[in-house]
């Protein structure tokens, strides 16, 4: 395979990559406990805090970042599932 195949083949491939990313805007995931609750999309952009009752400051601290951190995490697992299909067959770079 010469260098402008390879070429070609990146450049499909940032295709294919810039198709899932405007995917990945639409997909939301969201994680929630007793006082708060957090929307993020596949390309891991807090699109919604939704506060469920009122607690202190130090405790809302730990609580949003703990629900943070989880929806993040299910968002990562969607961003992978999307990108699983389109980076084989490019020598080099598997």
């Amino acid at each position: 395979m010469g260098f402008l195949d390879q070429l070609k083949q990146l450049q499909e491939l940032k295709s294919k990559m810039d198709d899932v990313k405007s995917r990945l805007d639409t997909i939301t995931v969201s994680e929630e406990n007793s006082f708060v609750k957090v929307t993020v999309n596949g390309n891991r952009k807090v699109t919604g805090i939704e506060f469920k009752q009122q607690v202190d400051n130090k405790d809302l601290e730990g609580h949003l970042l703990n629900v943070l951190n989880e929806a993040l995490v299910k968002s990562d697992s969607v961003m992978q599932s999307e990108m699983k299909g389109i980076m084989p067959n490019i020598p080099g770079l598997t």
